[in-house]
C-alpha cells in the first residue's frame, strides 16, 4: 500500500510537474513570441531611424551643395560686378579724357579765331590805309 500511496503520489507529482511543465512551455513560447514581436519592432524602428538619418543626412548634403553652389555663384556676381565697375571707370575716364581733349581743341580754336580776326583787321586797316594812299596819290597827281 505504501508503495501504491507513492506511485499515486509519484504520478500525481508527475501530473502536477507536467502541468507545470506545459504551463511554463507556454509562458516560454509567449515569451519566444513577445521577443519576436518586439525583435520585429525594434528592426523597424532601427529601419526607420537609419532611413531618417540618412534623409536627414542627405536633406543636409543638399543643403550644403546649395551652400556652396550660392557662395559659388556670389563670388563669381561679385567678379562680374568688380569687372563691370573696372569697365565702366575705364570708360568714365576715356570719356573724361575725351572730353578735357575736345575742350583743349575748341580753346586753341576759340585762340586761332580770335588770331585771325586780328589780323583780318590789320589787313582791312592796311587795305584801307592802302586804299586812301593810293587815293591821295592819284588825287595829288590829277591836280
Amino acid at each position: 500500500m505504501a508503495l501504491a500511496q507513492n506511485l499515486t503520489s509519484v504520478q500525481e507529482e508527475n501530473r502536477m510537474l507536467q502541468g507545470e511543465l506545459s504551463r511554463v512551455e507556454d509562458l516560454l513560447a509567449s515569451s519566444r513570441a513577445d521577443r519576436d514581436e518586439l525583435a520585429i519592432k525594434y528592426q523597424a524602428l532601427a529601419d526607420r531611424l537609419e532611413q531618417s538619418y540618412k534623409s536627414e543626412s542627405g536633406i543636409e548634403r543638399e543643403r550644403e551643395e546649395q551652400n556652396r553652389n550660392l557662395v559659388a555663384q556670389t563670388v563669381e556676381l561679385r567678379r562680374k560686378l568688380e569687372e563691370e565697375h573696372g569697365s565702366y571707370k575705364r570708360k568714365l575716364q576715356a570719356y573724361q579724357d575725351g572730353q578735357q581733349r575736345q575742350a583743349q581743341l575748341v580753346q586753341k580754336l576759340q585762340a586761332k579765331v580770335l588770331q585771325y580776326k586780328r589780323k583780318c583787321g590789320d589787313l582791312e586797316s592796311e587795305l584801307r590805309d592802302s586804299s586812301l594812299e593810293t587815293e591821295r596819290r592819284n588825287y595829288s597827281v590829277s591836280n
